[in-house]
């Protein structure tokens, strides 16, 4: 679907994620949610129609199929021309109660929502150049959130500003949106960004990872240098307070979740440090907790580089990739004694990137969603075999989708989060569960 009106709209402000087309409109994948199918949808393994449908080939060229796609999805390509996918958010952005999405672009200079259900483009912001990471919450307590951006970014510490910003509608979403505040200190390297509930009153801290020392000349840090976890809590002024120098070389992972059960989130990291949980204490110092060591390889090929929390039937398990961008999908489940045992239950990824859960029966038994950005047949769905998630069956979910980064969501607004958000290279998709 080509959206004239909106490409003369965005060329004229600056629409950066969206590589334009000759014509200079953009190419707009996708179309109203169920019971429409969206254009360029795939299910069963079937190519859909629509660019970017993993067809191949040219007059007389030799072509491999693609395995085939097993998992029970619907695949909806809502973009198919961004540049550098990296990063996407699945939130309300104009409190009409459906769940819109954020796509973050490396080679960008603009961030962009796509409102749901036809996927029309906004421009949010082009005050954040050089984008890396970002996070969602209502600030303020009037149902559209802000948006925290990682930006200035680059994986050499020196050459790399590090600014953590915060955006806010002005009264319009569909406007760009105005600067709210910039955290006082620059960190090099800032690589990941959320918004926590650190004290159990709301989510008013922003916490900031950079993926390596100020210091380290690169990957793989031979120096084993202290990677900094900076936090900034609104109800101090936004001031910024170190959370823990204990984690060494890189931190890819950063997860903002209640891992001891004390109603506040604490904040998991993972890197070549493994797996650690950051809390803060009564008195408002922060304490690091050992997790898991994620891949026993020596230096810098141990370690973890992502870490997702969940429940099987009531109990507590984790998932990570490991090591940092590593080949391994692991899981993490409990004993009779509340230990967490490793099983590495596929190490056949290819630059693992993406990993979030899902519930897509919603009967307390989520399953695992991984992914690589590598190889386009590198998305798959994991499904524990019993309520002990001692097995797991492995599908397909994709096989032309470079994954970076992976959301649950509900994009029909059934009020269960039974759908896949996934962004890479130039493709934004929903993947609609369509199983039994």
């Amino acid at each position: 679907m080509r959206v004239k009106g909106i490409a003369a709209l965005l060329a004229v402000v600056g629409f950066g994620c969206a590589a334009f087309a000759q014509n200079g409109a953009p190419v707009v994948g996708g179309s109203a949610p169920s019971p429409v199918p969206a254009s360029g949808a795939q299910a069963g393994g079937a190519q859909g129609g629509g660019r970017g449908a993993g067809q191949s080939g040219g007059q007389g060229a030799a072509t491999v199929p693609p395995p085939p796609i097993t998992a029970p999805f619907r695949i909806h390509i809502i973009v198919d021309n961004l540049s550098g996918g990296y990063a996407l958010l699945a939130t309300d952005l104009n409190k009409d109660h459906k769940t819109d999405v954020v796509a973050l672009c490396l080679n960008s200079d603009s961030l962009v929502w796509y409102e749901n259900p036809y996927w029309i483009p906004h421009v949010l912001t082009t005050q954040a150049l050089k984008m890396v990471a970002m996070d969602s919450a209502d600030l303020d307590g009037d149902g559209i959130p802000e948006i925290v951006v990682a930006h200035d970014f680059n994986a050499i510490p020196k050459n790399s500003v590090g600014t953590v910003s915060i955006f806010k509608h002005n009264g319009d979403p569909r406007q760009p949106w105005v600067l709210m505040k910039t955290m006082d200190n620059h960190l090099p390297a800032t690589h990941r960004v959320n918004f926590a509930n650190v004290d159990g009153k709301g989510h008013g801290t922003v916490v900031a990872a950079p993926i390596l020392n100020p210091a380290s000349p690169g990957f793989p840090d031979p120096d084993h240098l202290s990677t900094e976890l900076w936090g900034y809590r609104m109800e101090n002024g936004w001031k910024p307070e170190l959370i823990t120098d204990q984690n060494k070389g890189v931190v890819h992972g950063l997860l903002p979740y209640d891992f001891f059960g004390t109603g506040k989130q604490d904040i998991l990291t993972a890197g070549y440090s493994g797996i650690n949980a950051h809390t803060l204490e009564k008195d408002g110092t922060w304490k690091r907790t050992f997790i898991a060591e994620g891949s026993p390889s020596p230096w810098p090929n141990g370690g973890a580089g992502n870490v997702a929390v969940g429940k099987l039937a009531g109990k507590q398990f984790f998932a990570s990739i490991e090591p940092f961008h590593g080949n391994m999908a692991v899981i993490y489940t409990q004993d009779d004694k509340g230990v967490y045992q490793r099983h590495v239950i596929d190490d056949g990824l290819t630059n693992g990137h993406a990993l979030t859960l899902v519930d897509v029966d919603n009967d307390g038994m989520q399953q695992v969603v991984v992914g690589g950005s590598r190889t386009k047949a590198n998305l798959f769905f994991f499904r524990a075999t019993d309520k002990t998630g001692q097995t797991w069956t492995k599908q397909l979910i994709d096989n032309n989708m470079q994954a970076n980064a992976c959301v649950s969501a509900d994009i029909k607004g059934t009020g269960h989060k039974t759908d896949v958000l996934c962004i890479g290279g130039s493709f934004l998709k929903w993947y609609e569960y369509v199983g039994n």
